[in-house]
């Protein structure tokens, strides 16, 4: 006896399957945490704390995630992952607390650490000042 397969049953097993597919890949996707922190006051738009922040970022940073005219190293072309310079558009609308983090922490936490990031943490910096480089690297993207 031949039997017909059901053509809504197949559909429907196939977008279950689909869905089943997209939510395992979903699970595997992974996302990094923060702490949130609340911005101090003013400070993205201060002009003051923004040059301060530049300061920093020649005095620290520069060698890295500079310009050759900052400062950068030819050692950081071959970072893998690469350092970036932040003039990237997509950095206008990193979370600025996200921004923190990353400077607080460093290669410190996964999924950095495993990664390969060779970014020091600067957990010694003030708070004060890890928000001063958050307000000047918002300035650099284009």
């Amino acid at each position: 006896m031949i039997t017909r397969r059901n053509k809504k049953g197949g559909h429907r097993r196939l977008a279950a399957a689909a869905g089943l597919l997209l939510a395992l890949a979903a699970c595997g996707e992974e996302r990094t945490s923060y702490p949130s922190r609340e911005v101090p006051a003013g400070l993205m738009s201060d002009v003051a704390q923004i040059a301060a922040g530049r300061a920093l970022f020649r005095e620290k940073c520069a060698t890295c995630h500079g310009h050759s005219d900052e400062g950068r190293s030819p050692r950081a072309d071959f970072f893998q992952p690469p350092a970036p310079d932040f003039t990237a558009p997509q950095y206008r609308q990193t979370d600025p607390a996200y921004l923190f983090w990353r400077i607080e922490v460093g290669k410190t936490v996964e999924p950095y650490l495993s990664g390969g990031s060779v970014m020091p943490a600067w957990r010694a910096l003030p708070d004060e000042q890890i928000w001063q480089l958050v307000a000047y690297l918002k300035t650099r993207s284009r």
